[in-house]
């Protein structure tokens, strides 16, 4: 009696796992298909069989013909056997063995079944809904939309609602060993719930995205009809801790729900500055000061000194620290591209044109004077008719080099070379005008003084002594005959600009 006990019990626990369910899918032409199909040891197309197991850790054995390939994909094991098969071993290890189960067909290549194996605790189920693609709740576990095709539920009582708009059904039913093998198929039946249904909407601040049963619905407001009863929104953003509301409906009005808004994520700001007290815009992060994570341009602004933008990242929980030096303004800089203008003080005054650069403090200049007063009347041949006035213009260039003596005053030595030509202004009791073009050339010995009010705007005085070291006879004879002269003390006032 004891061996036919224990060989009982055996017999039992091998019956845990059986097969409820095999057929072909005529349709189905996975097998057959590039990229699916599968080739046994002999070079042929595999039968493909699509198994559906409550379970997972489920392996095979296909006897002697053997198992050409497995894949598990989307929660089904498909697996590959030889055309002929005809058997298959089923183990698992806490349902024990279902060892040669033979198929009840003739398995062909390049053809696709389908098996559906049972471990013994349940039935496999499938839910219909009177409104087709109702959303299915299974014991409260959202199932998806209907139909729930061969849900494997265990024995004992369930219920399933069914709910699509205000349309709502309820069933329970019970699965029990008495049940017929193969699928069970429950219909739930619906009904319009209008009256147990208000109107929502929900605003959340700073455009966070709202999630209603795990799913985003909308982002910073949200508008939808719910059956009456309590409920939890949660609003999100990135970088921001998630936070819940609980809000409860109420039938037939509208409800209007004003979220939590998500919680910044933070972190904390720190800038050392020199000099002190420099105005940083538009944070005071003098002190530690804590924002929410993301990037900030800040600027650092101080007067006589050089403004600096600079970009920072925030992160969460973390410090981020920073010392900002900034560089006073350069007024006399040793790297400059200038040009201006300035009053020239000379036997023949004028005005000037200047366009010059410094580099690395070595000062070069050019300039271009236009004469504005006339010379006295110059009698040719002593014949007081043909009496003739002029006006010198001058181009000249400079080298210097630059001696910065204060912040913003400099002083800069200078050598250069003038080119002075004559323009006769106009004949005296007469039509004939002499000695226009007349040219002399010298060398002039100055020094350029330079006061810098604000950054890039310059004033400027420049006395120097012109020296002729050639003129023509007519220049000579003018010089001789007039006031004006070829060498001698002039002096340039005027502003300049620099970059």
């Amino acid at each position: 009696m004891l061996i036919l006990l224990v060989a009982v019990v055996s017999n039992v626990q091998a019956q845990n796992i059986k097969v409820v369910k095999f057929g072909m899918l005529e349709n189905d032409l996975t097998a057959n298909t590039r990229g699916t199909s599968k080739l046994d040891q002999n070079g042929e197309v595999a039968a493909l069989i699509k198994i559906q197991a409550p379970d997972t850790g489920f392996t095979f054995d296909g006897g002697s013909l053997g198992i050409v390939a497995r894949e598990d994909r989307n929660g089904e094991v498909w697996l590959y056997v030889p055309r002929r098969s005809k058997k298959l071993t089923i183990l698992h290890k806490d349902y024990n063995v279902l060892r040669d189960y033979y198929y009840p067909m003739s398995i062909e290549g390049a053809r696709t079944y389908e098996m559906y194996v049972d471990i013994g605790v349940g039935r496999y189920v499938t839910v219909a809904s009177q409104i087709a693609g109702s959303t299915i709740y299974i014991d409260g576990e959202n199932c998806g939309v209907s139909p729930i095709n061969h849900k494997y539920l265990n024995y004992g009582r369930h219920t399933v609602r069914a709910i699509k708009d205000r349309y709502e059904g309820e069933q329970i039913f019970a699965v029990t060993t008495d049940d017929e093998d193969g699928v069970r198929i429950v219909n739930i039946e619906q009904r319009d719930m209008s009256d147990h249904f208000g109107d929502v909407t929900v605003t959340v601040d700073n455009r966070a995205d709202i999630y209603f049963e795990d799913r985003k619905v909308g982002t910073g407001s949200w508008q939808s009809q719910l059956r009456e009863g309590t409920y939890v929104v949660e609003a999100r953003k990135a970088d921001c801790d998630p936070v819940k509301t609980s809000f409860t409906v109420l039938p037939q009005q509208q409800n209007n729900i004003k979220a939590n808004a998500p919680v910044p994520h933070t972190g904390w700001l720190h800038v050392y500055t020199r000099p002190r007290n420099v105005k940083i815009t538009p944070y005071d992060v003098s002190e530690p000061l804590s924002l929410p994570v993301g990037t900030y341009q800040m600027e650092f602004t101080r007067r006589g000194y050089v403004s600096r933008n600079i970009e920072y990242v925030v992160r969460h929980n973390e410090t981020t620290r920073d010392t900002v030096t900034l560089e006073r303004v350069t007024y006399v800089k040793p790297l400059a591209f200038y040009f201006g203008g300035a009053f020239t003080i000379r036997s023949l005054m004028g005005v000037s044109g200047i366009i010059g650069a410094v580099y690395h403090r070595h000062d070069l200049q050019a300039s271009y004077t236009f004469g504005l007063t006339e010379s006295d009347a110059v009698y040719w041949g002593g014949d007081i008719n043909t009496g003739t006035k002029y006006r010198m213009q001058s181009i000249g260039v400079k080298y210097g080099y630059q001696f910065p003596l204060m912040r913003q005053l400099a002083l800069t030595p200078q050598v250069g070379y003038s080119y002075n030509y004559l323009s006769a202004y106009e004949a005296v009791k007469g039509n004939t005008i002499y000695g226009n073009g007349a040219f002399s050339n010298a060398v002039t010995v100055g020094m350029k003084l330079v006061f810098v009010p604000v950054q890039h705007v310059c004033l400027y005085v420049a006395p120097e002594y012109m020296i002729a070291i050639s003129k023509d006879k007519i220049f000579e004879t003018i010089v001789n005959s007039s006031n004006v002269s070829a060498s001698g003390f002039a002096v340039h006032a005027g502003v300049l600009v620099n970059f």
